[in-house]
């Protein structure tokens, strides 16, 4: 979608020209983690994970070679 984000909330998605470094910026560090080059998301929402992949109620989110080891060890630090 080239500039634009789409954002999922529980109750609804927002289309958005924000750029994932500028709402990155926007976003408490401490409660989301970028996990993919095309995902962001909420810890608390986090259902579970499983090998390479978030499950956040439906749906299933890939966790990159790229932020895993970051998103791992910002997973340790809340233990």
């Amino acid at each position: 979608m080239k500039d634009y984000l789409r954002i999922h909330t529980t109750e609804e998605k927002i289309m958005t020209l924000l750029n994932f470094a500028k709402l990155e910026e926007l976003l408490p560090a401490q409660d989301f983690a970028r996990v993919h080059r095309s995902f962001l998301v909420a810890l608390d929402k986090i259902d579970h994970i499983e090998k390479n992949r978030i499950r956040i109620a439906d749906q299933l989110i890939p966790i990159s070679d790229t932020y895993a080891e970051a998103f791992y060890k910002m997973l340790k630090g809340f233990q």
